[in-house]
This record gives structure tokens, C-alpha cells and sequence, in this order.
């Protein structure tokens, strides 16, 4: 059996989120989500936080690290909970999987990514409108397809307009391997409309479908893809643009209400 047969919308989960987590009262139900661990660590230093819960695969498996652990934080007036998703679609699904389990109903989600066109600035904003799928998690979240739209993106678009935030909006690819982005895949992504690729974006999209929550998105052009590879600011993006992507991810929680 292939990958793309293996949905499955009527059996029921041998193990459930809900089984993974312990309560949390009040907890809040608008999440802001990065995966770059410097920036959040910005977030942390900027804003008062509070520890809600570790959102990992096991209780406690190390209380060292940041990774899949939420917290509380208060921003003009109203609390949203804040995590730092593990890389990836299997284990940033997972965790989220989690979050919504606590009642979260409205994840913002941002990140980096690759550009696939030279016309997209280094750091630039991308508002991903659908992603395709070269990843594994997403076939057990929806139907299989090429591509699977982002509904949120023309809210997360609108929001940007209206803070006069620069940004694109357009198709990426999801990868899981990283390194195995080769010339002849980035030129058949490139024909078929994508301008960035990542590692999460179809699979938070099928999660988001499936769950029946609604998945907020935003990435930076950190390297490039072309002939060769160029890193760009890759890793070594300073504190301030990290904390204006924070900012800008509160903003838009902000503005999506308490519906």
C-alpha cells in the first residue's frame, strides 16, 4: 500500500492526544508557534511568560529543553499561549496535536524558508496560499493530492495589509528531506508555481483541515536555492528582525479575535 492510500477518516486512533496530556486550566486558545529556537528565545526575553505544559511526545523527557514545552503570555490585554515546535512534520504535528487536545482552537505559525526565485528578498515575508505535499505526515490527515490549499492565507494576507507589512503570497514546498532537495525537484517545483520551500507547511494544512482548527502562516526567505545552495542569513538572523517576527505574529493573533 502506498503512502497516498493510507488515510483513514472513519477508524478510530489507537492513541489519542488527549491520552498524552495533563489538564491545564484556562489554558489559552490562541497559540503563537515558531521553530527557530533563538527567536524564541527573544520571545521569552521580551515578554513575561508563564509555564503552561510540555506539549512532548513524553511527559518530562527533558525539563532542560524548550522544545514542545507552551507558555502564557499576556499581550495588550489578552493571553495567548506561546511554544517552540521541534523542525519537521511529524514532530511539529504531533506537538500541536497536543496543543489542541488543551483546547487550542488558533495556531500562528511562522518560520524560515528556502526561496526557490531570485525576485524574493532576503528575509522577505511569505504568506504560504497552499503547499505541495512531498512529506509523509499530511496523507494520514487528508485525502492525497498534488497541493492542499491554505484557506487562512487570505486573513493572515489581509492582517499584513493592513500593518503595512511587506509580504508575498504563493504556493511552497513541504519537504521532509532536507537534503535531498535536488536540481531536477526544485526545477519541477519551481514549474509548478512554488517560490519556497519548508518542512511543515502541507502537513499543518491537512492537521488544520482534519482538526477543524485554523492554522495562521507565515515564513522568511532565510537561504536560497538555485545552481548551488546559498545560505544567506540562514542561522544568523540578529535579535531585532527576530523580535519584529515575533511582534508581527502577536499582531495577528491579536486581530483574529476570541471567536
Amino acid at each position: 500500500m502506498a503512502i497516498t492510500d493510507t488515510f483513514d477518516p472513519t477508524s478510530p486512533e489507537v492513541i489519542t492526544p488527549a491520552q498524552m496530556i495533563r489538564e491545564v486550566p484556562d489554558f489559552p486558545d490562541t497559540m503563537i508557534v515558531t521553530f527557530q529556537p533563538y527567536t524564541f528565545h527573544v520571545l521569552l526575553e521580551q515578554h513575561k511568560t508563564k509555564p503552561l505544559a510540555n506539549l512532548d511526545l513524553e511527559q518530562d523527557i527533558d525539563s532542560t529543553s524548550l522544545i514542545a514545552h507552551a507558555f502564557s503570555l499576556d499581550y495588550k490585554e489578552r493571553t495567548f499561549a506561546a511554544c517552540l515546535a521541534p523542525v519537521g512534520a511529524p514532530t511539529a504535528v504531533s506537538t500541536m496535536e497536543k496543543a489542541i487536545a488543551h483546547g487550542v482552537k488558533k495556531f500562528v505559525v511562522f518560520g524560515t524558508c528556502g526561496t526557490l526565485v531570485p525576485d524574493l528578498p532576503t528575509g522577505g515575508l511569505i504568506v504560504p496560499s497552499a503547499a505541495y505535499r512531498d512529506e509523509g505526515t499530511s496523507y494520514h490527515y487528508a485525502e492525497a493530492s498534488d497541493f492542499i490549499d491554505i484557506p487562512t492565507a487570505a486573513k493572515t494576507a489581509e492582517i499584513m495589509e493592513s500593518l503595512e507589512i511587506p509580504h508575498t503570497v504563493g504556493k511552497i514546498w513541504t519537504t521532509d528531506a532536507f537534503f535531498r532537495e535536488t536540481r531536477d525537484n526544485v526545477a519541477k517545483r519551481i514549474e509548478s508555481g512554488c517560490i519556497a520551500v519548508d518542512m511543515e507547511a502541507s502537513a499543518l494544512a491537512a492537521l488544520a483541515q482534519f482538526r477543524g482548527v485554523d492554522i495562521y502562516h507565515f515564513i522568511y526567505a532565510a537561504d536560497a536555492l538555485g545552481e548551488e545552495w546559498d545560505p544567506r542569513l540562514l542561522g544568523t538572523l540578529p535579535a531585532e528582525p527576530r523580535a519584529r517576527f515575533v511582534r508581527l505574529a502577536l499582531e495577528i493573533a491579536l486581530r483574529l479575535g476570541d471567536s
